[in-house]
């Protein structure tokens, strides 16, 4: 779905439905034209079945598609709760450091937490986003370093404050991994050329009577399309409608502010 990621949502569906209506008449004209070439009626008939035939396939590929951006779109919103909590563990355990690395490590943390927010509500901070929240993490490794050296706190304390700041790490990792997994882009141009072809087909049988329905065919379009759309718009990590959750972590921001 690469390819139509470089257009806005509107942009999208509006080019879609013109594209599939075209199909479907160029369908109705090679049907016409079929005809006027003797071909016999019987032949043209026999595309209703294969139109039948090509919407079951299509039906079987948006489920599958969805299927497939659905569980993807779940996986991100798990790992927004699963930070939200690795970082308010470590805020938690911050509190046994003695000043001035609580209030450093405390501050940090809240500061990855906006960043974060940030970041998810505007992507074009994506890039600075990543590499503020890296510059703060080894900030963090760096105060854990630092205390392990002095030994100035029992192992348990230490080892469960090194362990909480190593998830907050380790789930930045997971998180861009679940970041960016998108519908595999083979399944999204078969899928996109699968519909276009179902349309040429509704247009090739629709000529057997010699007449088409503009409007019924308009509806069939704007309706088969918005169900494409939502397969678009899931595959879109935090663009459009249907954007993942980011309340854990506003949660948290309030509760460590």
């Amino acid at each position: 779905m690469i390819i139509v990621d470089m257009f806005p949502l509107w942009a999208v569906y509006v080019i879609t439905v013109v594209l599939v209506i075209v199909a479907a008449e160029i369908g109705f004209r090679v049907g016409i034209w079929l005809q006027s070439r003797d071909f016999a009626f019987g032949e043209i008939q026999v595309t209703g079945t294969m139109v039948g035939g090509m919407l079951g396939l299509m039906a079987f590929l948006i489920a599958f598609s969805i299927g497939i951006v659905i569980n993807q779109q779940g996986e991100r919103r798990v790992m927004v709760v699963t930070e939200a909590n690795a970082v308010g563990t470590a805020y938690l355990r911050a509190g046994f450091l003695s000043e001035p690395d609580l209030t450093s490590t405390r501050n940090l943390l809240r500061e990855y937490v906006e960043v974060r927010l940030a970041t998810a509500a505007d992507l074009s901070q994506l890039e600075s986003g990543i590499a503020r929240s890296e510059e703060i993490q080894g900030e963090l490794w760096s105060i854990v370093e630092a205390n392990v050296s002095q030994g100035t706190l029992p192992d348990a304390i230490m080892v469960s404050i090194v362990e909480s700041i190593n998830d907050v790490i380790d789930i930045h990792s997971e998180r861009l991994a679940a970041f960016n997994l998108r519908l595999p882009r083979l399944v999204g141009i078969v899928l996109y050329i699968a519909m276009v072809l179902s349309f040429l087909l509704v247009g090739i049988a629709s000529s057997s009577d010699g007449k088409r329905d503009i409007f019924a065919l308009t509806i069939f379009a704007l309706a088969f399309v918005a169900v494409f759309m939502v397969i678009v718009d899931l595959d879109r990590p935090q663009q459009g409608l249907l954007t993942v959750s980011q309340e854990a972590m506003s949660n948290l921001l309030r509760q460590i502010r």
